[in-house]
């Protein structure tokens, strides 16, 4: 009796323990909830929780972008619902097609931007297609992806969505930066950057630039050159001043070469 009288009086002491932890995981939420990495995002041209955004909203920050190797929209749509790229034999037949609705002519229905202004145009040779849609990502912070009309927030290019590329800032202090990637595919690219303040902390500069040389993944089968690849090199120069907290300046100049 004695034996019995013990287990039980550890099986209440165990309940206990077990309920008393419940609750105190019940009163302090703060404890888990703590753990989620907050993104912000500039969707509705203001800075927000990408949970407080009434939209339907992908983000991908900077250490998403690296991780997952994203270079131009290609790679976007494949980690993006409702959302194909089509590219032709010609880089200026381009499209992006969202919840199912292809441009057929004219310019594209998705609004493409880089820090908030539109730089979508209607390519001259092909119809639907933009030269401009499919560059290669240069120094971007952060990629946001709206799906559904947004005409109100970017303009009419927006019947269908936006595509907004935010560029990195210049940092406080002064760094420099080198990354090198290299794949089994003959895959080469080159990637240094130079930032920092300029006149104390009244203006900064940021200064990167990028190589790469990708072969083909086809082989010609009379030629056996390769069919695919591509190279090229870019250079992309900021200029940012914050004058007051809630006003700021940004310049920003880019220029790419890029053969395929």
């Amino acid at each position: 009796m004695a034996t019995n009288a013990h287990r039980e009086s550890i099986s209440v002491a165990v309940r206990k323990i077990a309920i008393s932890w419940l609750g105190f995981m019940f009163l302090a939420p703060g404890v888990a909830w703590s753990q989620i990495e907050e993104i912000v995002v500039t969707a509705r041209k203001k800075a927000e929780n990408l949970q407080d955004v009434p939209l339907s909203v992908k983000a991908f920050d900077a250490n998403t972008i690296q991780r997952q190797g994203i270079r131009n929209v290609t790679d976007i749509a494949k980690y993006t619902t409702s959302i194909q790229f089509d590219e032709s034999f010609a880089q200026s037949d381009t499209r992006i097609a969202v919840r199912g609705l292809s441009p057929t002519r004219g310019r594209q229905n998705i609004a493409l931007l880089v820090d908030g202004i539109d730089v979508s145009s209607e390519s001259i040779t092909s119809s639907g297609g933009s030269l401009l849609i499919n560059t290669r990502l240069i120094d971007i912070e952060r990629i946001e992806v709206v799906l559904g009309p947004q005409m109100a927030l970017y303009g009419r290019s927006a019947f269908n969505g936006a595509l907004q590329y935010i560029t990195r800032d210049p940092a406080d202090e002064f760094e420099t930066e080198l990354k090198a990637d290299i794949n089994d595919n003959q895959g080469y690219e080159l990637v240094g950057a130079v930032s920092g303040p300029i006149f104390g902390d009244k203006l900064g500069y940021r200064l990167n630039a990028t190589w790469w040389d990708q072969e083909g993944f086809y082989d010609n089968s009379i030629t056996g050159a390769s069919i695919g690849g591509n190279e090229g090199w870019g250079l992309a120069f900021t200029l940012k001043s914050d004058i007051g907290d809630n006003f700021s300046l940004k310049f920003r100049t880019e220029y790419t070469d890029d053969s395929s």
